[in-house]
Parts: C-alpha cells; sequence; structure tokens
C-alpha cells in the first residue's frame, strides 16, 4: 500500500489538496487528517532550536493564555 502525505484546505465541507494526487478518478482512498499546530505553520522563523522543544513547549501550560 503507497502512503502519500499532502497538503489540503478544508472548504466549502470539503477537502482540497493544494498539489494534484497521483490517483484513478473515484478512486477510494483513507484519509487521516493531521491539523497543523501553530508550531509547524512558523516553521524555520527559529533557526537552530528543536522543533520538538519548540512543540513541548507551544503545547505546555507555562505559556498558555489559559492558565
Amino acid at each position: 500500500m503507497e502512503t502519500l502525505t499532502i497538503h489540503a484546505i478544508y472548504e466549502d465541507g470539503k477537502l482540497r489538496p493544494l498539489t494534484p494526487l497521483p490517483c484513478e478518478d473515484k478512486e477510494q482512498v483513507l484519509l487521516k487528517v493531521v491539523r497543523q499546530s501553530a508550531v509547524w505553520k512558523s516553521r524555520g522563523l527559529l533557526q537552530g532550536l528543536d522543533p520538538e522543544v519548540v512543540q513541548k513547549v507551544a503545547d505546555g501550560d507555562e505559556f498558555s493564555i489559559l492558565a
């Protein structure tokens, strides 16, 4: 089974791939939807930091506006 990772936008109740897919017309596929975090969207802005550390800080309560 071939696995592809693609980026898509959800609009008007539908997922729209940002790049063409190598699929046949009416071919059924299995989707796994993973929402991108703010850390992922801003990747590359802070050079030299371990992305896992940045994600832990972003997910933690220390800097949360909800705490």
